[in-house]
């Protein structure tokens, strides 16, 4: 079971949960994606105050599993990432600053093998005295958030045209969700670019304000899966569409 650390949900909560599997009759050997779908239909019938509670409940658990499954991203020390982390440099080779942080150091490190280097001479002695000393300095900050650089990995990934729906964080503890089509990612000013399917209208998404990205959606307002019949509980047994599971 591969879990994105940072897109753990309410429902992965009481997907893990015995207390909340057995309070919505989820199965404790479904399969672990399915008793999260079946998290999800149940959180949204259960109304606004149980849901609150068990969100709350939910928040401490999340953050946990965050640390114990986050990817622990290096802290690097080439001349590569001098000209990343350097905003002369990365400005002089055209490097993206939205772009995954792994990436913008793999652009660098192709223009190094591939500049003329007696022209840049100042600056890889400069990168070099730079690199001595990060990497001789064991407490110095990652040059990334991880969980930005996750964000950003995944968009990486994801192909034009294919339907999104983005939770933003608004207020203490709400989200708004943007959704639309993917149009287009400019890494150079931070921004996604999503078209609305029902409105027939463009919306841009700053990419560090991203909480989580769903790529499971067929459309506006969709609950489960793409092509996948409703989810419904009969007496304390649940179906899918007309089959019993």
């Amino acid at each position: 079971m591969n879990i994105n650390p940072f897109d753990l949900s309410v429902s992965d909560f009481v997907a893990q949960s015995a207390r909340w599997c057995a309070e919505f009759n989820i199965p404790e050997d479904f399969p672990y994606d399915l008793k999260v779908e079946i998290a999800d239909r149940a959180l949204f019938d259960t109304g606004t105050d149980k849901y609150e509670q068990i969100a709350e409940e939910a928040e401490d658990w999340i953050e946990q599993e965050r640390t114990r499954l986050g990817e622990a991203l290096p802290t690097f020390s080439t001349h590569a990432d001098y000209i990343v982390r350097t905003e002369q440099w990365r400005n002089e080779f055209n490097i993206p600053p939205y772009l995954p942080y792994t990436e913008q150091v793999r652009i660098a490190d192709e223009v190094l093998r591939t500049s003329d280097r007696s022209k840049y001479a100042g600056m890889l002695s400069a990168a070099e005295e730079w690199s001595k000393t990060e990497s001789a300095n064991l407490h110095a900050e990652p040059p990334f958030d991880g969980w930005k650089e996750q964000i950003r990995r995944q968009l990486l990934q994801i192909q034009k045209g294919k339907y999104l729906m983005i939770y933003v964080p608004y207020g203490a503890s709400n989200y708004r969700i943007e959704q639309g089509t993917l149009t287009s990612v400019d890494w150079n000013k931070g921004t996604v670019l999503l078209h609305s399917t029902v409105y027939n209208r463009d919306n841009t998404v700053a990419i560090d304000n991203i909480q989580s990205i769903d790529e499971s959606r067929s459309g506006s307002g969709a609950l489960g899966s793409v092509q996948t019949a409703d989810l419904r509980l009969v007496g304390n047994d649940w179906y899918r569409g007309n089959t019993k599971l």
